[in-house]
């Protein structure tokens, strides 16, 4: 028995209304994200930092996690639940440009934690 089965069976409108809700923070988030990196895309040749390289290795790191979160959540979805999923159109078009939006996350990370393992050291260290 699964756990839903102990929850009180909604009318369908009930339970469209979750769904478009969720579907609409999706896009909105799509949007901040993509926003964003097309900014700091502009931005980054500008930008100069000092050199930290436990810092820029975490950056790093962070980024790959994310990627590997949700391409394994993807993965889990997809083996649990895929023959259940409704390929719809405009949602498939939601999943890429949110994988998108999640790769740009990880290139952002990855490109600023690069920036800051091969910045300007300090002037501290240049005189040891």
């Amino acid at each position: 028995m699964e756990w839903n089965s102990y929850l009180p069976a909604a009318a369908p409108r009930e339970r469209k209304a979750p769904a478009q809700r969720t579907l609409f923070w999706a896009t909105i988030v799509v949007i901040v994200m993509q926003v964003a990196h097309w900014v700091a895309f502009r931005l980054r040749p500008q930008l100069r930092f000092r050199r930290n390289v436990f810092l820029g290795y975490v950056l790093v790191f962070i980024g790959e996690l994310s990627m590997f979160f949700i391409n394994a959540l993807a993965v889990v979805i997809l083996i649990d639940r895929g023959a259940e999923l409704d390929f719809v159109l405009w949602k498939v078009l939601i999943l890429v440009a949110l994988l998108f939006a999640v790769f740009t996350y990880k290139y952002q990370l990855s490109k600023l934690g690069d920036s800051i393992i091969g910045g300007q050291p300090d002037a501290a260290a240049k005189r040891v």
